[in-house]
């Protein structure tokens, strides 16, 4: 499992990593169009914002997984370490609450907008949220694996990623 973990973090952030690049492009050629042709591409924006919105919800996805996500450990640190641990329990459990409920409602948000078609661009708006349940998803493996490896120890709370 920890390989496997690894490895879909590998393919994920590629993918991001790939997807930015795309939106970096979609970002100059808006620039230079309308501002050295003065003319205009009305994909570009549009685009973009699609390849941003993927990008960063796949990153996060890993972010979550590699137990890198933003925090302020003040009141943490000040802690103990069995009230540590059971913070940290806390925390984990009501991050995979969270990551279910963007799978959820994520999926029944991206199969309603499968029909509406974007203004500029031939693609489903659907397709744009399915982004929100795979990023979910992802984050519930992640937190359910470090989840167990909190609750039988070989994880410890100030750990990073549990593989």
């Amino acid at each position: 499992m920890r390989r496997l973990l690894k490895l879909s973090d590998t393919l994920f952030l590629g993918t991001a990593a790939v997807l930015s690049a795309g939106f970096f492009v979609c970002v100059l050629l808006q620039v230079f169009y309308r501002y050295v042709l003065e003319a205009s591409l009305p994909w570009t924006e549009e685009f973009a914002r699609y390849l941003f919105v993927w990008a960063a919800m796949l990153a996060a996805a890993v972010s979550v997984g590699r137990n890198e996500q933003f925090s302020i450990p003040l009141f943490a640190d000040a802690l103990g370490p069995r009230a540590r641990h059971a913070l940290e329990l806390f925390i984990v459990a009501l991050g995979l609450v969270f990551a279910l409920v963007m799978v959820w409602k994520g999926w029944a948000m991206s199969e309603r907008m499968m029909i509406a078609v974007s203004p500029v661009l031939p693609v489903s708006q659907g397709a744009v949220y399915l982004a929100i349940p795979i990023a979910g998803g992802y984050m519930a493996v992640h937190l359910a694996w470090r989840l167990v490896g909190l609750l039988t120890g070989r994880v410890a709370a100030k750990d990073g990623a549990p593989w």
